[in-house]
């Protein structure tokens, strides 16, 4: 057993994309399971009205200190401690979102790779239609239209549904691919039935190809939820969407920490505050490194595992 552990410690060290990627979420895994053992404070905890600040008395949002190590928003309230506690509701949100991107591409890809003619033709056009549509673009109209301040559905509808026509071209030439092996043929020569086929050749052979592109598609859902939250788009939304909140808007009384919602109303602050829009953003962008670098990795080691 140490000798396997000590083989996969090896693997690791060999492949510094997966190491330097794994490095990268640990401390959003903590964040994720553990937020109590990072977070110097309560997330909704507000600090002093005035603070003392090089001699002059302020008002918040204070700037990074011994108190606050990343600083505090417009209500003093520890900004480390928000980053913390908003990882699990903005990590779940992105992989229900990614999941069900998966899930639709998945079927759609399955079906038409399975059932040729007319059903495999209109799923191939569907997939290059939606493909040509900018997944911000969709997001952005949908939720904006329906309204922000709706909650949860459709943040998921949003997300959920715009990404998935790659993941119906992947699984569809995965399949075909697949389908046109020796042993696949051999296989359906001596007459198994189509569920023994996928459960044991169809899944073995494509899952491995399409567990780096799973994690891919978690950053990409992040990254699509830094870009609506930076036009003002946010879960917790209480109203819905303003002109105002597109050139600028006022950082949102947010009901629970939220990375997006974070972002939202802070970009025209980077010339005062900073910290503001600079923190969460760091959030995003340390967490999707992170994913693509594990993405990568993992498809080096596959590489590695078919040579």
């Amino acid at each position: 057993m140490r000798a396997g552990i000590a083989m996969q410690l090896r693997r690791l060290v060999r492949t510094p994309s997966l190491l330097l990627g794994i490095l990268l979420l640990v401390p959003v895994a903590m964040a994720v399971g553990v937020p109590g053992w990072i977070a110097p404070h309560d997330p909704e905890l507000r600090g002093p009205a005035l603070q003392q600040i090089d001699g002059r008395w302020a008002a918040p949002p204070y700037p990074p200190s011994r108190e606050y190590p990343l600083g505090s928003d417009l209500r003093a309230r520890d900004l480390l401690s928000r980053i913390v506690y908003g990882a699990r509701v903005t990590l779940l949100l992105a992989l229900v979102a990614a999941a069900i991107r998966i899930l639709i591409g998945a079927i759609l890809g399955w079906a038409a790779a399975t059932f040729r003619g007319a059903v495999e033709r209109w799923i191939v056009i569907a997939a290059d239609i939606s493909a040509t549509l900018p997944s911000l673009l969709f997001a952005f109209l949908l939720i904006a239209t329906i309204g922000p301040h709706r909650g949860l559905p459709v943040f998921l509808i949003g997300l959920g549904f715009t990404g998935w026509a790659a993941w119906t071209q992947l699984i569809y030439s995965g399949i075909r691919r697949i389908q046109a092996e020796p042993y696949m043929e051999a296989a359906e020569a001596i007459g198994t039935t189509r569920r023994s086929r996928l459960r044991y050749y169809l899944l073995p052979n494509l899952l491995p190809a399409v567990l780096p592109v799973i994690v891919q598609e978690i950053a990409a859902v992040l990254l699509l939820l830094a870009e609506l939250g930076f036009l003002g788009i946010y879960l917790g939304s209480s109203s819905p969407l303003r002109l105002s909140d597109l050139l600028g808007g006022e950082q949102p009384q947010l009901p629970i920490p939220e990375w997006g919602g974070m972002l939202a109303g802070t970009r025209l602050e980077i010339f005062r505050w900073s910290w503001l829009p600079i923190v969460p953003a760091g959030a995003f962008f340390m967490t999707i490194l992170g994913l693509y670098l594990l993405a990568d990795g993992l498809r080096q080691q596959l590489d590695k595992a078919k040579s």
